[in-house]
């Protein structure tokens, strides 16, 4: 079954069931970025409701911050049907033939093609992922307290899916033979962890305030 762009259209309870059968797409890479999606879209609705009279001091900032994240949550949509676009063109290059030593050469350079774009889907959903989470924590503090809840799921669904999306880049960096981009790729991994973690707790820690 094609993984397809009618991935971000499916209902809920569509994808839950893609997910669920026994095709390799669409898989966790693909609901990290759904992740960012929901993540992204609870703290943009957390925005909204902090504007009218009682927010007029932080309400076109809470505006522009909500705008923001609707624009990373439309990419991040995109990013569920190419991740598992991704994943489908490895398995397609390590389907070639391989019986002269010329069609082995072209299929070692195809796989490392397709990993090549397996390692950097993944990537971009953590630097979206992170994206949302600095723009969440910028109005973390202003936040309308009736949201904060949405608002601190919004946060933990943006650090599950920057957690979920390194687990895919630290494995096809495993598989890429150029070993400087690898390293390079990985160190930008740990840094978005790093970065995204103390965000999210941030966030967490501010609308705990809320809550109390």
């Amino acid at each position: 079954m094609s993984s397809g762009p009618g991935l971000a259209h499916l209902s809920l309870a569509g994808f839950a069931e893609r997910l669920a059968e026994r095709t390799p797409t669409p898989g966790g890479g693909s609901v990290a970025a759904y992740l960012v999606a929901v993540g992204s879209g609870l703290a943009a609705m957390a925005f909204r409701f902090s504007t009218g009279p009682k927010y007029s001091a932080v309400e076109p900032a809470m505006i522009q911050r909500a705008g923001a994240l609707d624009g990373i949550r439309a990419r991040a949509l995109e990013l569920v049907a190419l991740d598992s676009a991704a994943y489908d063109a490895v398995t397609a290059a390590f389907g070639l033939p391989k019986g002269s030593e010329a069609e082995k050469a072209r299929r070692v350079d195809a796989v490392q093609t397709a990993m090549r774009g397996a390692l950097e889907i993944p990537l971009e959903t953590m630097g979206s992922a992170l994206a949302a989470l600095r723009v969440s924590v910028e109005g973390a503090s202003d936040i309308n307290k009736n949201l904060a809840s949405d608002f601190a799921t919004g946060s933990w669904c943006l650090w599950s899916a920057a957690e979920a999306a390194a687990l895919n880049v630290r494995i096809n960096a495993a598989s890429l033979a150029d070993r400087e981009l690898a390293r390079s790729c990985l160190a930008e991994c740990e840094r978005i962890q790093r970065e995204s973690a103390a965000l999210a707790e941030s966030s967490r820690a501010s609308a705990a305030r809320h809550l109390s």
